[in-house]
């Protein structure tokens, strides 16, 4: 009995002390560096609410061209805005693709949601955003035809994946420098444990006990920032690989190219992955950009220009992961 009680008192001490540091940790946002876009005179600007009550702002570009070949749903990066759209989306414009793009809440030109202070994590709430924004397309006649995909980046393409696990009405995802939560946590607290514990007591913790502090550690913050974190690993299974277009930047030091074939695992063997080379976090189009919009209006041309369940027979070979 003494030596369970010593146990549990050693665990409970081993929690007080750990999971603090790593929700200080977890909840660091990185310094990113970026760019946002600007407006531009011919975008539709859209305005909408969300079931609980934000306006979310955005624009649809290329809207009122005629024979549109499909709409693009795009999600911008954390402290980006929609008018990012342009830049990234570039060639989808130019071959006749229509592209709508919002700010998430408390981001960009779309409302601040009070008590609630965005971070790179995805939660609920971001998610609920992007129902509002599908329910949108489908009140359009104009939008509710049109095939669509959904393409985002970092934060964004996140959101991306998950919401093509959740709303069937997807066809495709382009997610440039995504990440799943928990796998990407675990990456990095195996990297930088020794900012928390020392790295030999770290090596004689067993792995179902680490997972668990790390799940501990993640509902912490959940309490404190009072929100829901949201997990692609939990919701992958009905996520068609073939359907989805990963990209990383060789020189990322955020989402770094292992996290990159970490989440290509988690998404599914059929999964596209190209690691621009030599690009850091977000940098892969400004680095690559020949390369990177070929393979973008390919994936893009191939998930909308198809009815549906033909993708897997019609990839092209050339698409495939190059480092």
């Amino acid at each position: 009995m003494f030596v369970i009680v010593a146990m549990l008192a050693c665990h409970l001490a081993f929690r007080r002390y750990v999971i603090p540091r790593i929700v200080a940790i977890f909840e660091n946002v990185p310094p990113f560096n970026v760019v946002t876009g600007i407006p531009h005179p011919y975008d539709e600007p859209l305005l909408f609410f969300t079931a609980d009550g934000v306006i979310l702002r955005g624009s649809l570009l290329n809207g009122r061209q005629k024979d549109v070949k499909g709409l693009v749903l795009f999600l911008p990066e954390l402290r980006g805005n929609h008018w990012m759209a342009r830049r990234y989306c570039e060639t989808l414009i130019r071959h006749g693709y229509a592209v709508m793009a919002v700010d998430f809440r408390s981001q960009g030109e779309s409302a601040v949601m009070l008590g609630y202070s965005p971070i790179h994590w995805i939660t609920e709430y971001e998610m609920t955003d992007v129902e509002a924004m599908l329910e949108f397309i489908e009140s359009r006649p104009d939008l509710s035809t049109l095939p669509l995909l959904v393409y985002g980046v970092s934060r964004g393409g996140v959101a991306a994946l998950v919401a093509a696990c959740r709303y069937p009405r997807i066809r495709g995802v382009i997610a440039d420098s995504a990440f799943g939560t928990m796998s990407m946590t675990k990456y990095f607290v195996d990297r930088f444990v020794h900012y928390v514990i020392p790295p030999w007591l770290y090596r004689l913790q067993p792995r179902w006990h680490v997972d668990l502090t790390l799940r501990n550690a993640m509902e912490e913050s959940e309490n404190r920032r009072r929100c829901k974190y949201v997990h692609l690993e939990r919701e992958q299974e009905t996520l068609e690989s073939d359907r989805v277009l990963l990209i990383s930047g060789g020189r990322d030091s955020y989402v770094t190219p292992e996290i990159a074939v970490r989440l290509q695992s988690i998404v599914g063997k059929h999964c596209q992955l190209w690691i621009a080379p030599s690009a850091k976090h977000n940098m892969s189009r400004s680095v690559c950009t020949e390369e990177y919009d070929r393979r973008v209006l390919k994936h893009c041309e191939v998930c909308l220009g198809m009815t549906l369940g033909a993708v897997s027979d019609r990839y092209d070979p050339t698409l495939a992961k190059s480092a």
